[in-house]
């Protein structure tokens, strides 16, 4: 019997609407918020106002895992959380369509101390149709979710706990999940190991549903004296009459299940990404910047300036200085610090030289 029945069902309910409301934001973000809270309550976590979010975060071999403080607030951004969940649930259903009277299994890489992507989910499915693993970094945030789940009763939805470094964990074999859920991740893929988690569990769990299915990652040419005054969600104007100028300058790199299968599985230091070349800029308040997208399931998308992950950052590399025509390659750097880079080109290097 659930210690709280009360905020179990609450929970059930505010995450059926997380899952199905299309008004106003207004009334998403309360619902996330309502959504969260129970969470908090019934964890005990608190994110202390004398407190540094930043304690507690650790710097791994494959990128910075942020501490369970900051990870609950991450929970609070509502279209972030909304649509992350949306895009698991979506997910399930397409595992469950394929499994046809098996249980579901999902590992959660990265839960923080909420679980923010699975607990609610518990309420919606059985546990004799899903299970879910439940894994971080931090003990902190695992006692967390751990008394999450049993304030809820919710214990049989989730098959194991694991405290670890997730590019590190080796998934039992009898135990291969059919989705992998893991938001790890800033804007641009920078600094989080999203990269390094997904492609290790991918390795072991090729036929695993990715959730988030793609983060896409572009390059524009943006009127800097517009952009700063305009964060507009580009899911709020579809027709995009309230965007600032900006020319696309291409795809410049993606982590989906097809781009991970094309990499080298023994690479360690780098992995490759596209090029861009420069038109005529047409002032200089135009500079160089890159967008990020992320598909979560299907038809779940967070565009531009949607949530933190989907912010705009500029490319530092390619200075003030450069010109139309001029090319960069850009390339992945694994590691503690995850990011991508730009070089000029081998050509534009040697014009460069020549002035």
């Amino acid at each position: 019997m659930p210690t709280d029945v009360a905020n179990t069902k609450e929970l059930k309910r505010l995450t059926n609407e997380a899952l199905n409301y299309t008004g106003p934001r207004g009334i998403l973000a309360a619902i996330v918020d309502e959504l969260v809270g129970i969470l908090e309550s019934v964890s005990g976590f608190r994110v202390g106002q004398e407190q540094s979010l930043t304690e507690g975060e650790t710097v791994c071999d494959d990128g910075l895992a942020i501490s369970p403080a900051q990870a609950a607030c991450c929970a609070g951004e509502y279209q972030r959380t909304a649509f992350f969940l949306r895009g698991a649930h979506s997910a399930i259903l397409q595992a469950l369509e394929a499994k046809p009277g098996g249980a579901v299994r999902v590992l959660y890489a990265g839960s923080g101390p909420y679980a923010a992507l699975a607990v609610p989910l518990m309420t919606i499915f059985p546990p004799e149709k899903v299970k879910f693993t439940i894994l971080d970094l931090h003990t902190e945030s695992i006692q967390s979710v751990r008394t999450i789940v049993s304030e809820l009763g919710l214990e049989c939805s989730v098959e194991s706990y694991v405290v670890t470094d997730a590019c590190n964990y080796t998934i039992p074999p009898r135990g291969l999940p059919d989705i992998l859920l893991c938001e790890t991740m800033s804007t641009a893929l920078e600094k989080e190991p999203q990269v390094g988690i997904t492609r290790h569990l991918l390795g072991q769990a090729p036929d695993a549903i990715m959730v988030p299915e793609s983060v896409r990652i572009e390059a524009f040419l943006v009127n800097t004296s517009d952009e700063p005054s305009m964060i507009i969600p580009e899911s709020a104007d579809p027709s995009g009459c309230r965007q600032p100028n900006r020319i696309s300058l291409g795809p410049v790199f993606e982590l989906s299940k097809a781009a991970i299968r094309s990499w080298a599985p023994n690479e360690t230091h780098r992995l490759p990404a596209q090029s861009i070349r420069l038109p005529l800029i047409p002032k200089p308040s135009y500079r160089p910047f890159l967008f990020t997208t992320i598909i979560t399931h299907g038809e779940h998308v967070l565009l531009t300036h949607d949530c933190n992950l989907t912010g705009i950052r500029e490319i530092m590399e390619i200075d003030a200085l450069a010109a139309g025509g001029d090319s960069y390659q850009f390339t992945y750097l694994l590691g503690q610090n995850p990011r991508l880079v730009a070089e000029a080109s081998e050509s534009h290097a040697q014009d460069s030289r020549r002035d």
